[in-house]
């Protein structure tokens, strides 16, 4: 084989290698390399989270209590609620004329900093997202007797049913904002 002439050594090098990776190898010349690799789940993981932020314009316990109180969660948010805010117990909440009910389990209950629960939504209504997922909510004092309230939403199995979740939370959030603005009426 006649050797190509160049000027850079760079070069040189370059087309000897190219050349010699193009000439036929024997049998025994041959290996077989394979890429061993743990699954793409284990080396990279995806995590499926829903986090809103919104300020609002109370102190962190009343911010708590709106999402507490039976009373106060169906002025801003379902039409019907049933609840034992306690941990280890549970929720169930409503729309009239929506069939089945959005329930789950109370998992943290700290006035007025967090609150954390399941979420299980009805298959009448999602089929495709009628399993328990997480929603943790944190109030931090904000000045001025304001919140900053961070949603989380956790436990997906899939971006559709995320997706389905972020756009019915984003209205209630707003939905809440707007019934702590209300003027509250003092208690005698």
């Amino acid at each position: 084989m006649k050797r190509p002439h160049c000027s850079s050594p760079l070069v040189a090098t370059c087309l000897l290698i190219a050349l010699a990776g193009a000439a036929p190898q024997g049998p025994s010349e041959r290996q077989i390399l394979r890429r061993q690799e743990a699954p793409a789940e284990e080396i990279l993981q995806v995590e499926r989270l829903i986090r809103l932020r919104l300020r609002l314009p109370v102190a962190p316990e009343v911010a708590f209590d709106a999402w507490t109180d039976a009373e106060q969660l169906v002025q801003w948010f379902a039409q019907w609620a049933e609840m034992t805010v306690d941990e280890g117990h549970g929720y169930r909440l409503g729309w009239d004329g929506v069939q089945g009910a959005w329930q789950g389990t109370y998992l943290e209950v700290v006035r007025p900093e967090r609150l954390a629960f399941t979420w299980l939504p009805p298959k009448e209504v999602f089929p495709a997202g009628a399993y328990e997922t997480r929603v943790t909510l944190t109030f931090t004092p904000d000045g001025d007797g304001r919140t900053l309230m961070t949603l989380e939403h956790t436990g997906f199995e899939g971006v559709a049913e995320m997706e389905a979740q972020l756009q019915a939370w984003r209205p209630y959030l707003f939905a809440l904002r707007a019934y702590l603005l209300r003027p509250r009426q003092e208690s005698p």
